[in-house]
Formats: structure tokens, C-alpha cells, sequence
């Protein structure tokens, strides 16, 4: 950590950095472990994350849509068989948004080149889209 900021390399190219702020909860975890996070494969920490969700009760049934050529594909699952780490990604990018800071911030801690991209990751919900449009229209 330097200057309330820790430095992040890709571990598939080492060329690949970023510089991410703590904030009290991430350094507070960071202090836990003396900045020594056990280390385990991304597969484990998945089904640490499924698990976690399953003790919690998140079993709601989620349906997926998909679409392949011109047929539509409808498959339902249990929402803690969802949940990764990619989730945690998408979930920061959408907190961020609606927090209402800029794209090229967020950007920059989650290492996106392309707005294009980044923006796949923002999903609002149903009651998001209600606070915007009575936020821009009191």
C-alpha cells in the first residue's frame, strides 16, 4: 500500500497494473490478514461464494434468456448457482453508476480500456430506473 492505494497486476500480463484507493472496509481486511490475502484458485472461490449464498437462503428461482441463431433459449436455475466473482464485478460497476461517478473513474479501478465494454456490465433495476426519471423530472 502506498499512499492509501494499492497496486493490482494482471496475473496473465504483468504489463498491466492499477492503482486502486482503499476505503475502511478493504483496508480494514487488508489490515486482518497484514496485507497477506490467503491465496486460492479463482474455481474455489466461486464455490466459497455459492456456498455462501446458499447458507444465506438466496434460492430464488432466476430465469436466464438466452439467444443462439434465431431460437431463444429460456433456462431457470437457483440464484446462489449464479453468483461469482464476476458478479461482485458487475455489482461494483452498477453501485458506482448509480452512486453517480464517472465511468472514467470506475474504469479505472476495474482496468476497462473500452466504454463499450464497461458498459455491458451496467444493469439498472426496475427501481433504479424509477429514481432516475423522477430525479431528472421532480
Amino acid at each position: 500500500m502506498q499512499n492509501g492505494f494499492i497496486k493490482v497486476i494482471d496475473v496473465k500480463d504483468n504489463s498491466k497494473s492499477l492503482s486502486i484507493p482503499l476505503n475502511l472496509i478493504s483496508k480494514s481486511i487488508l489490515d486482518k490478514y497484514n496485507f497477506q490475502l490467503p491465496k486460492i484458485s479463482n474455481q474455489k472461490f466461486n464455490k466459497y461464494l455459492k456456498e455462501l449464498f446458499e447458507f444465506l437462503e438466496y434460492d430464488d428461482v432466476q430465469k436466464k434468456t438466452t439467444k443462439l441463431g434465431n431460437k431463444i433459449i429460456e433456462k431457470e436455475s437457483i440464484l446462489y448457482d449464479r453468483i461469482s466473482s464476476h458478479t461482485a464485478r458487475r455489482s461494483f460497476i452498477t453501485i458506482m453508476k448509480n452512486q453517480r461517478v464517472p465511468d472514467k473513474v470506475i474504469m479505472s479501478y476495474t482496468g476497462h480500456k473500452s466504454l463499450e465494454v464497461f458498459n455491458n456490465y451496467y444493469r439498472p433495476n426496475e427501481d433504479e430506473k424509477v429514481d432516475f426519471m423522477n430525479t431528472v423530472f421532480k
